[in-house]
């Protein structure tokens, strides 16, 4: 410490102890009366021994006069580490200790002494000139028990050390009083054992040695011991023994005993580790109780708890636990599922003429044949009486459910054969879906009956979604299905062409291929209201021939080249590249005008297919483009390892172009990347002139989007191509 000597200690410090007197006249217990909490006279063999940590030795030589005088026993340290060294051999009742010394410091010190066995619960009041809010605050995270300021009240000191001490004595009685009701309450279990580390034997109680059929003489190996434990429990109890010794903590523990010429048993372990002197483990204490009935006992609850005792299936109560975890899954990004409320009128038509034996024969089966429907992720219940739920999970969409309840319908179309007899079933099924239809399972299960409820309004089997609109939405996707079907047999299908601008020249250079339907009596529909319809129904192979074929034919007199989007389905089907090929040169269409639009999701999906199937078009000369980059999986990595021709920036980074520098740089820096890999670079979304110049400052080659010109029929386009340039720009 480098601050000046301590002053010394005022006048008042007189006040702390009485005139000298000879000792045998006037004992120091009567000076300081609170240590005799300690249990014996100052001075004597059992006074309160303090530790003194300070590099400067007037302040030690100060603070032992004071202490001394006041009746205490003193030791001395004058830095940190010879403090630990003083701690663990002398183990004082308390320590004061001051903050800057050399070595080790005040804080580091008092850290070293709580990880210690003996100094975890010594009392340790430190002593600094550094009376800030900090300084404390350290002090306390060091582990301190308390702090004094500098310089020294001398009045306070012998206060604040009593106290501390006689807090100590409390909290230690405390701790063995609970130590001590803790061992009575194991003691009063059925058994009691000890493992001596010294002798590595296993010491048990008569009760004991009686539950597990050992011989009468006390002590065995433990190896003997394991012998007894079902093997899949031997590493659990080998890591308990080894946790007790190292970590030192109280532990509990069940295992299995196969006993010879005994039946198995649950043995519940709790065990505590006995120490030395020298603070090392010597034995470990424990206690054994036979946990076998009860655990029986508790295995047929939970059973009955859980599950329906004639059909197996998981009751009410499991059902709840199983959709809560689903709605847990579905929050944390997992896909929603449905929840199906089912009843199954056969026991009602059958319940006046039929045994109790013969009802359950028919719940039975009803359960039986509900379960063929039944995926390994999925959980079926019956919830009482003839009513079963069923849980579906990983619902991509409601024609999905729609689907599954449908086939839980026709099924009990046949008759449903009870032993020797057959009876007809109506099936009535309710749907609801998280999290549409609710977002707890109170909700879900409430508006799954209500569903149920209004199909049993319907004559015969049926199921019904709980929203009207939900079940509006089922049948009019199953209605436009059948309409697309129709419409492309019908030439109900028509292309727009969206113009591309060379944004160095000035000229248009080709078209993007945008397929509309125009539905009767609903006028013309845009992509997103039936692309995933095709695409989930197959429809996608006939209408992407027919895209291909039709866009080819009419830009096929015109000096522009001709995008074309192709789906997942389409591209993922065996030979593309050949069967574009074969399109291509009926038409007589060159491959070089033609590119292929793809999204990242196909490459993400099989990415090594995907190149595959790249590289056989790059060798046919088709030109393929990656559409929507930057709204997905984009991966630079994934960037430089795909043959492609050209990039289109979504439309959303564009059109922010003027007022988002963000988008700006990421704008520019994907056309400088790409033109790095020899790749041409499209933006979409172009909306106007100032988006449009920025790109052609950052080098873009070409621009997309209604601020150029809006999709057109194919009439339009030739008009409005009319008054643009067109084509390569002349030599």
């Amino acid at each position: 410490m480098t601050s000046s000597p301590p002053p010394a200690p005022p006048a008042p410090v007189q006040t702390l102890a009485p005139p000298q007197v000879a000792p045998d006249r006037a004992p120091l217990a009567n000076r300081d009366a609170g240590l005799t909490d300690l249990g014996g006279t100052p001075g004597g063999p059992t006074a309160a021994k303090i530790l003194i940590v300070d590099d400067e030795t007037v302040t030690r030589m100060m603070i032992r006069r004071v202490l001394e005088d006041t009746g205490y026993s003193v030791i001395e340290a004058e830095d940190g580490q010879a403090a630990l060294l003083q701690a663990e051999q002398e183990q004082p009742d308390l320590v004061l200790m001051d903050v800057r010394m050399p070595v080790m410091n005040g804080f580091d010190a008092c850290r070293a002494i709580r990880r210690s066995v003996t100094g975890r619960h010594t009392p340790v009041l430190m002593l600094t000139a550094l009376d800030d809010v900090m300084a404390v605050t350290l002090a306390f995270e060091a582990g301190a028990t308390d702090f004094i300021t500098k310089p020294i009240n001398w009045a306070l000191l012998g206060q604040r050390v009593r106290y501390a001490l006689r807090t100590s004595t409390t909290e230690r009685e405390l701790r063995e009083s609970q130590l001590a009701l803790a061992r009575a309450q194991k003691i009063a279990r059925l058994g009691q054992w000890r493992l001596d580390f010294g002798t590595g034997l296993l010491h048990c109680s008569r009760e004991l040695r009686d539950l597990l059929g050992l011989a009468s003489c006390d002590g065995m190996p433990v190896r003997d011991v394991l012998a007894m434990v079902v093997p899949d429990d031997r590493v659990r109890l080998r890591r308990f023994v080894r946790d007790l010794r190292h970590h030192q903590r109280e532990r509990e523990l069940e295992i299995r005993l196969a006993p010879q010429e005994l039946a198995a048993r649950y043995l519940f372990l709790s065990g505590d580790v006995v120490l030395d002197d020298q603070g090392r483990p010597r034995v470990i204490f424990g206690v054994a109780q036979d946990v076998s009935e009860r655990r029986l006992a508790e295995a047929r609850l939970s059973y009955y708890a859980h599950f329906d005792e004639l059909t197996g299936l998981p009751n009410r109560v499991l059902f709840r636990d199983r959709v809560h975890t689903a709605i847990t899954a579905a929050e944390r990004g997992g896909r929603p599922f449905a929840v199906l409320d089912i009843d199954v009128d056969a026991l009602q038509r059958a319940q006046a003429t039929v045994t109790q034996a013969a009802g359950d024969r028919i719940i039975k089966a009803v359960a039986e044949r509900l379960a063929t429907h039944l995926r390994e992720r999925d959980s079926l219940c019956r919830l009482e009486g003839d009513r079963f739920a069923m849980l579906v999970t990983d619902v991509g969409h409601e024609l999905a459910v729609a689907s599954r309840a449908q086939r839980l319908v026709d099924t009990f179309a046949a008759p449903l054969a009870v032993g020797d007899w057959e009876l007809l079933a109506a099936l009535n099924v309710g749907v609801a879906i998280y999290p549409s239809d609710g977002r707890d399972v109170d909700m879900l299960l409430q508006h799954a009956g209500a569903a149920r409820a209004r199909a049993r309004e319907s004559s015969g089997s049926s199921y019904h979604f709980f929203t009207a609109d939900m079940h509006d939405r089922v049948v009019d996707r199953l209605t436009t299905e059948v309409a697309l079907f129709r419409g492309l047999e019908r030439g109900e299908f028509e292309l727009h062409y969206q113009p591309k601008l060379d944004l160095r020249t000035g000229r248009v250079t080709g078209v993007e291929a945008l397929l509309r339907w125009n539905r009767p009596g609903m006028g013309l529909q845009m992509p997103d209201k039936f692309i995933d319809i095709l695409e989930q129904t197959g429809l996608i192979m006939e209408a992407g021939e027919w895209v291909l074929r039709e866009a080819c034919a009419a830009m096929r007199h015109l000096p522009l080249s001709v995008a074309v989007n192709v789906s997942p389905r389409q591209f993922l089907h065996p030979h593309l590249g050949a069967r574009v090929m074969r399109t291509l040169e009926e038409i007589n269409f060159p491959a070089d005008r033609l590119e292929l639009e793809i999204t990242e999701q196909i490459v993400v999906e099989d990415e090594e297919g995907a190149i595959e199937t790249l590289h056989d078009l790059a060798r046919r000369g088709i030109r393929v483009a990656l559409d929507d980059y930057g709204t997905g999986f984009s991966s630079l990595q994934r960037l430089k390892r795909l043959p492609l021709h050209t990039l289109k920036i979504d439309k959303y980074f564009v059109m922010s172009l003027v007022t988002d520098k963000a988008d700006a740089a990421i704008v520019h820096s994907t056309i400088d990347l790409c033109h790095q890999l020899g790749i041409q670079v499209v933006a979409e979304g172009v909306e106007d002139d100032g988006a449009m110049r920025m790109l052609q400052t950052f080098g873009c080659d070409v621009g997309q989007g209604y601020g150029i010109c809006r999709p057109l029929a194919l009439p339009a386009l030739d008009a409005w191509m009319a008054a643009v340039p067109v084509g390569p720009k002349p030599a």
